[in-house]
C-alpha cells in the first residue's frame, strides 16, 4: 500500500532534541528519518540549543538554514542562569513564537518530537494551542542508560516527569527505533501499547554492498563516538590475546572519534605493537560506507545500546558484525549475519574473531545486505512513519 496517498501535502513541525551542525555529528539519525519523510510532506525542523551566556540577562538568535531540502530553524538561547524555571520559560517562548508565526504562514498539520528531552518536552503546549497531533520517535537511550546515572530524588522525579508527559492524550503515536526500548517505554513509563510502533534507525543510500572485498588482507572495521558505553578495551584484549600467527595480514581500520581516543590508541601500541591498525578520523557517511564495503567484519564493542546505526550500516553493505547480546542489538544481529556475545567477556571476543579469521567465507554478503535493505533502508521506513502521520491525523479528524 501507498502510505503517501493523502499525506503528500502535510505540513510537518519536526522537534528535534539534537541536530548535526558544523562538525557535530549528534542527531544524524534524527536526521535521516526527516530527510526520509521530507521526501512526502514538506517539513519544518526547529532545534533550541541552550548556550550559558556571560549577559546578565538572556538572548536569543534565530537562523534559518536549508538542509537537503528541508528548512532548518535554529535556536539559540544564551542565559547566565537555568534556576527558577528561567530557561523553561525562555525556551516555551521560543518554541510558541516561531510555531505561531509557522503556522501562520501555512498551519501545520502534525507535531512530530523526535526524542523528548529537558528542552523539546516543551513543545507540548505549542501542539495543544495548535491543535495538532503529536507523534514521538525515541531514538535516545537515556530511559535505561541516562537516568540511572542521576541522584535517587533526582531520578524519582525524572521518572515522575517522564510518565506524565506520556501520558498527555495529545501525544497520539510513540515511535521507539527497537523492541527493547519500546518494551522500556511501555513497562517503566506507562506508554499504553496500542500507542507504540516500533520503527527502526536508517540507513542512508550510501550504505549499499559492493561484491566481495579480496580474501587479503582481512580487514576489521570499528566506528563509533568513543565514550561510555563503549567498551573499546574489550576489543583490545582480545586481540592481545590471540596468537600474532592468526592475525597475520589483518588490518584494522578505527574510525570515530571521542574522549576514549587518545587511550585505545596509547593501548593498541603498548599491547599489539605489531598489528596493522589505522585511525582515520571522524569519516562523512560516503566515507564510512566505503569502508564497510571493503571491511570483512564489523565489530561495535559496547555494554549498553539502543538501536546502533553504524550495525544496521553495516548490515545494509553486506558486511557481518560482532558485537553484544544486549538491548536492541538482537534485533538486528542473528547467527545468519554476525555474532553476538556477553558484554565485557574478552574470551567470547577473542573466540569469535578467531571463528571468523579462520572462516572468512561464514557469512552471505548478498543475504546480509538484501535482509538489511528490506528492513532499514530509506523507503520502508519512511512508510512506517507515514503510516503513524496517517493514524495520528485520522484520530485527530475523527476527534
Amino acid at each position: 500500500m501507498d502510505q503517501t496517498q493523502g499525506i503528500a501535502h502535510q505540513h510537518v513541525l519536526c522537534v528535534v532534541a539534537w541536530w548535526p551542525e558544523g562538525n557535530s555529528v549528534a542527531g544524524t539519525f534524527i536526521k535521516e528519518h526527516i530527510i526520509a519523510v521530507a521526501h512526502s510532506c514538506t517539513v519544518e525542523v526547529v532545534h533550541v540549543h541552550l548556550v550559558k551566556g556571560n549577559r546578565p540577562w538572556p538572548s536569543r538568535e534565530i537562523r534559518t538554514s536549508n538542509a537537503d531540502g528541508i528548512r532548518v530553524h535554529s535556536i539559540t538561547i544564551r542565559t547566565p542562569i537555568r534556576r527558577f524555571g528561567s530557561f523553561e520559560y525562555l525556551v516555551r517562548k521560543a518554541y510558541t513564537e516561531l510555531a505561531k508565526e509557522l503556522h501562520s504562514e501555512r498551519p501545520f498539520d502534525l507535531m512530530h518530537i523526535h526524542v523528548r528531552n529537558e528542552i523539546t518536552e516543551h513543545a507540548l503546549p505549542i501542539a495543544e494551542a495548535l491543535d495538532l497531533p503529536v507523534v514521538v520517535t525515541e531514538h535516545a537511550s537515556h530511559y535505561h542508560l541516562g537516568i540511572l546515572d542521576l541522584p535517587a530524588k533526582q531520578q524519582q522525579a525524572e521518572r515522575a516527569s517522564i510518565l506524565k508527559w506520556f501520558s498527555n492524550d495529545r501525544i497520539v503515536r510513540v515511535m521507539p527505533v527497537s523492541k527493547n526500548l519500546a518494551g522500556i517505554l511501555k513497562n517503566d513509563f506507562g506508554v499504553r501499547e496500542e500507542r507504540i510502533d516500533v520503527v527502526p534507525n536508517i540507513a542512508a543510500p550510501v550504505f549499499i554492498p559492493a561484491g566481495n572485498p579480496p580474501k587479503k588482507p582481512f580487514r576489521i572495521m570499528l566506528g563509533a563516538l568513543w565514550r561510555p558505553p563503549k567498551d573499546p578495551d574489550l576489543f583490545i584484549d582480545a586481540l592481545a590475546s590471540i596468537p600474532s600467527s592468526i592475525l597475520q595480514d589483518t588490518i584494522i581500520d578505527w574510525t570515530g572519534y571521542g574522549p576514549f581516543m587518545e587511550r585505545i590508541q596509547a593501548r593498541c601500541t603498548k599491547l599489539i605493537p605489531n598489528l596493522d591498525i589505522r585511525f582515520p578520523g571522524l569519516l562523512t557517511k560516503a566515507q564510512m560506507a566505503e569502508h564497510m564495503q571493503t571491511a570483512h567484519l564489523f565489530v561495535l564493542p559496547t555494554t549498553t545500546e539502543n538501536l546502533p546505526c553504524v550495525i544496521l550500516e553495516s548490515l545494509c553493505c553486506g558486511t557481518p558484525v560482532l558485537s553484544m547480546n544486549i538491548n536492541g542489538i538482537p534485533e538486528m544481529v542473528n547467527d545468519s549475519n554476525g555474532i553476538l556475545i556477553p558484554p565485557r567477556d574478552v574470551q567470547a571476543m577473542a573466540d569469535a574473531l578467531v571463528k571468523i579469521l579462520k572462516e572468512p567465507l561464514l557469512f552471505n554478503r548478498d543475504a546480509i545486505a538484501k535482509a538489511a535493505l528490506e528492513r532499514f533502508a530509506q523507503e520502508p521506513v519512511r512508510n512506517r512513519i507515514l503510516l503513524n502521520y496517517r493514524i495520528a491525523t485520522s484520530k485527530q479528524e475523527s476527534s
